[in-house]
């Protein structure tokens, strides 16, 4: 991860000094994200559905061809970055059978597929542990309930059969190196 590090960018957005510059020069570099134009970024845009999805098919190298599925992506510019993470098993879509490829991507729908990509997945209430850090809006049973508690807690795990089982809480990592 280190050698990948930098704050150098053409972004007349994305500063020196900002929290973000490292995150998005790193990821520019590594050919994961782009920015809306060479030199424009634009840092504070909500991030869609569709622009999360090409930017975790963009780490994909196991060549894993895309699949259909969705109704609503026929024409959509990101259809095959959608349908590579849909066949990776890194995104769902919605009851109805659409993607919803434009629509805002919610800080639950991006803690579950990031949680898919790394394979971090507890699944049932025995896979956590009593001291884990819990949040008041995250109720048990909520869809999201197991991603927010993987993303938010930092701990050991073995992985027994197909799901993480965790083993002890750890301290959280100094994140502010990254920013």
């Amino acid at each position: 991860r280190d050698g990948n590090l930098t704050d150098v960018n053409n972004f007349t957005d994305v500063n020196e000094g900002d929290w973000y510059n490292t995150a998005i020069s790193t990821l520019v570099k590594l050919g994961i994200i782009e920015g809306r134009s060479d030199t424009i970024y634009d840092p504070n845009a909500a991030i869609t559905r569709a622009e999360f999805a090409t930017l975790f098919a963009r780490f994909d190298e196991s060549g894993a061809a895309a699949e259909g599925g969705f109704s609503d992506i026929a024409n959509h510019w990101a259809r095959e970055s959608i349908e590579r993470a849909a066949a990776l098993g890194w995104i769902n879509g919605y009851e109805d059978g659409t993607f919803r490829p434009d629509n805002a991507i919610t800080r639950a729908e991006a803690m579950t597929m990031i949680n898919r990509v790394l394979n971090r997945d507890p699944v049932e209430n025995d896979d956590l542990l009593p001291d884990m850090r819990v949040w008041s809006d995250n109720r048990p049973g909520a869809w999201y309930y197991f991603a927010v508690q993987e993303a938010t807690n930092s701990h050991e795990y073995t992985r027994p059969d197909s799901h993480e089982d965790w083993t002890e809480m750890t301290p959280d990592p100094d994140w502010e190196r990254y920013q």
